[in-house]
């Protein structure tokens, strides 16, 4: 007897290098949410990265003749015979400002005379941020962006003839409370199957997601592509046709300072470069209980399986490999069942393992026991049972991304976010959020 639709948590032995082998991906993808809106980008390079900032806040003067200064502190200093205007000195944030968007720049400016020195310190690191003063020494404005959940402080002097005016204003950035990361899960310098999606995971739930999708790029030999929201925070990328076989695309999300919504910004921007290999794809007909295996369009191999039975029927459609071991833990408890049970059976090590749902559907070596119903007849709980060299040509030769395609079962699809199933929609509903495929 194979088994199936497994999700025993227990570490894979064996697991293939760049593959994390476990209940959820790499990155929260097994976070549920319904299917959501989906938009269209350009050729080649997709969505250019643009970076949504909060507005800018307003400016304060820093005056140097009154000590109503809106919270920084100024004082003047000339001699007897000085009658140049004391300078005016405006300093952007404002004095005393909080929840400041790191990426906005600190701005000094001066409106008689010029600016002789200003410094920026973080108060917890003593750091100085980076800035220059203008060649007509009447600005001085930071370079890169500041930390999250720093207060800095801002001195300046300025000089007008022969006076000079120094002051100073704190302000806070952005608290840690309001910080959101994402993560992808696709990994740098890796090779995938042309099928792979592409999935954008972030730490807090996202409401601007027109910003979110102008912060994000996608550069590879594909002519176009889209957006697709599982929930607030799961956002996915396809392109209208496969990936280009051995070809590099590069995933940019460019979040820094991005305001998300609901008080959040991004705090920090991540870039993935990954190839991909030929094109691989598996078909398994229920009909004729085989799988055959193409590779860049050539059969490679045909070899009978046997699917799940009347009462754990395989969903049908297509199916993206997500993870890959060679050896992993079946479990029957996962699907509570428990010893008594008709379709009960002990705890065993499954080989030659390649993921194709989160819900627990594998290609994989079947039993012993099943050896003389392959090709015959439907044993399993869901999974494609198979011979053991069938088993180990998938496992060895497709790779993550690749696809596995079911017919003929007369079950649904699986749920598209149950694996990568984005396959299963047609490109031109991709972008409908009521659109609802056989799942």
């Amino acid at each position: 007897m194979t088994a199936s639709r497994h999700s025993s948590g227990t570490s894979p032995e064996g697991s293939r290098p760049g593959a994390s082998f476990s209940a959820s991906s790499d990155s929260p993808a097994t976070t549920p949410g319904g299917a959501g809106a989906a938009r269209g980008l350009t050729r080649r390079r997709l969505a250019l990265g643009s970076v949504g900032l909060l507005a800018a806040v307003g400016l304060s003067a820093c005056g140097a003749d009154s000590g109503d200064d809106g919270g920084a502190e100024a004082s003047g200093s000339a001699g007897a015979s000085s009658s140049a205007k004391a300078p005016g000195v405006t300093v952007s944030p404002t004095a005393d400002a909080s929840m400041v968007n790191p990426v906005d720049p600190v701005v000094v400016t001066t409106d008689a005379g010029t600016l002789t020195d200003v410094t920026v310190t973080a108060s917890s690191s003593g750091e100085k941020a980076e800035g220059a003063i203008g060649k007509d020494g009447t600005e001085w404005r930071s370079a890169k962006p500041l930390a999250f959940d720093e207060t800095y402080t801002v001195d300046y002097t300025a000089r007008s003839g022969d006076r000079d005016t120094t002051g100073q204003s704190v302000f806070s950035t952005v608290d840690a409370a309001h910080e959101a990361d994402v993560s992808m899960n696709v990994k740098d310098g890796q090779t995938y199957g042309v099928w792979q999606v592409v999935e954008f995971n972030f730490s807090e739930p996202v409401s601007a997601k027109d910003a979110v999708e102008k912060a994000i790029s996608v550069e590879g030999a594909h002519k176009d592509g889209a957006f697709r929201w599982y929930s607030d925070q799961k956002l996915r990328f396809r392109p209208s046709e496969p990936w280009t076989p051995r070809s590099t695309v590069k995933v940019s999300a460019n979040i820094l300072g991005t305001d998300l919504g609901n008080g959040m910004i991004g705090n920090g921007n991540k870039t993935v470069s990954f190839t991909t290999g030929p094109e691989q794809r598996a078909y398994v007909d229920n009909n004729a209980k085989t799988l055959v295996a193409y590779v860049d369009g050539k059969e490679t191999g045909t070899w009978p399986v046997t699917l799940g039975d009347a009462e754990w029927p395989s969903t049908t459609g297509k199916k993206v490999i997500l993870e890959q071991a060679a050896s992993y833990k079946f479990n029957a408890g996962s699907l509570n069942l428990k010893p008594g049970d008709s379709h009960y059976y002990p705890p065993f090590d499954a080989s030659n393992v390649s993921r194709l749902t989160w819900s627990g559907e594998f290609v994989h070596q079947a039993l012993p026991s099943a050896y003389p119903v392959l090709g015959v007849a439907n044993v399993s709980h869901g999974c494609v049972g198979m011979p053991p060299e069938g088993a180990s040509y998938i496992y060895n030769t497709f790779r993550l991304g690749d696809m596995v395609e079911v017919v003929n079962t007369n079950y649904p699809q699986a749920d598209p976010d149950d694996g990568l199933g984005d396959w299963n929609i047609p490109f031109q509903h991709y972008a409908d959020e009521n659109w609802h495929g056989n799942w």
